[in-house]
């Protein structure tokens, strides 16, 4: 027997083509028991739809174009594996492309994708695109989706839906935890004012030690431009070197922390006894080092999920995703790196 059809299996299953089509497709009209029988079908047979059929009939690529900064990251793999499982569920595939950080080649692979017909364009942008928005805004069509993750980006008086985790309230409980644990001089090894995401959790950090009534030294406050382990370990040398010390570390992300970790342990300081160091995201890595990392848990995975999901509810339902805004929650992750009541003073 040649390539199995839609009709193939609609004549199996004494129905119509549509209706097969419809059930491989999820679609609500058809019942759960028609679905059941259709999937059972095509598995029985190794049915495999034919894309360029599909993408003639429906006018889709059934591909969506995916812009990371970087995937270097534990944080942006997560977010690219939740993307992978809800397309491929959903039948998409997904054509990934990195920026490495440069804003220029983020406006050049928009227009990529654009005249690739992708279905719909997905980023997460370096914080450099900031500076781009109005050549970003004289690209951007209406006809594709256009959803930005992680960041926030509104080029001129266009407001872009996005998705991202609750920065200020995930940083707000982690300040919240090293005050807690007795800590005061807590340091803070932030990102650049262009990042969305560096002032938000800078402002948490302000706000709750404003709120403890816990002074603000400007001398612990410092600025990372590589977000790298050897940056973190650069930057704790710095700050420890000064006349007066910081007592803890809070990090723009887990990799920094960890190189802020090395410093402390090769000078001779106790962790968590002496200094605590808190990460952000919660990356594979945190779980792994020694001490392990304390940090404020992103739910990457999830937020991969619901990007293709919001996409998708505006390429199938019509729903209108313009202006849409997803925060998601985060957590506390506490570990050996900042709990003195466990292991003790």
């Amino acid at each position: 027997m040649g390539r199995i059809t839609l009709k193939d299996i609609a004549k199996e299953l004494n129905t119509t083509v549509a209706t097969v089509s419809r059930a491989l497709h999820n679609s609500p009209e058809i019942g759960n028991e028609m679905k059941e029988r259709v999937k059972a079908a095509a598995k029985k047979h190794n049915y495999k739809p034919n894309q360029t059929a599909l993408s003639l009939k429906y006018q889709r690529s059934y591909t969506f174009g995916v812009i990371f900064a970087t995937l270097q990251q534990d944080y942006m793999s997560t977010i690219l594996h939740g993307m992978l499982l809800a397309a491929s569920k959903a039948g998409y595939k997904l054509i990934v492309a990195e920026s490495n950080y440069n804003p220029k080649k983020e406006l050049k692979l928009i227009k990529e994708f654009y005249e690739m017909n992708v279905d719909a364009i997905l980023i997460l942008p370096s914080r450099k695109l900031n500076m781009y928005t109005e050549k970003l805004e004289a690209i951007l069509r209406d006809d594709i989706p256009f959803l930005v993750i992680d960041k926030v980006i509104d080029p001129g008086k266009r407001h872009l839906p996005f998705i991202t985790s609750d920065d200020y309230v995930g940083a707000c409980e982690g300040i919240n935890h090293l005050l807690e644990q007795g800590y005061r001089n807590i340091a803070h090894v932030r990102g650049l004012e262009s990042s969305s995401v560096a002032r938000i959790r800078h402002k948490a950090y302000l706000d709750t030690l404003e709120k403890h009534h816990v002074p603000v030294n400007d001398d612990f406050i410092i600025y990372c431009n590589d977000f790298t382990r050897e940056e973190g370990f650069e930057l704790a040398q710095q700050l420890m070197s000064g006349q007066t010390k910081p007592d803890a570390f809070f990090c723009i992300n887990d990799i920094v922390a960890i190189g802020v970790q090395q410093a402390l342990i090769n000078m001779g300081y106790r962790i968590p006894q002496e200094i605590g160091v808190l990460g952000f995201s919660n990356s594979d890595i945190s779980e792994v080092c020694t001490p392990r990392l304390s940090t404020i848990h992103q739910p990457a995975k999830e937020m991969g999920k619901k990007s293709i999901k919001l996409i998708l509810s505006n390429i199938n339902k019509g729903k209108d995703i313009d202006n849409k805004r997803i925060v998601m929650k985060t957590s506390l992750v506490i570990r050996e790196s900042s709990n003195r009541k466990l292991i003790g003073r």
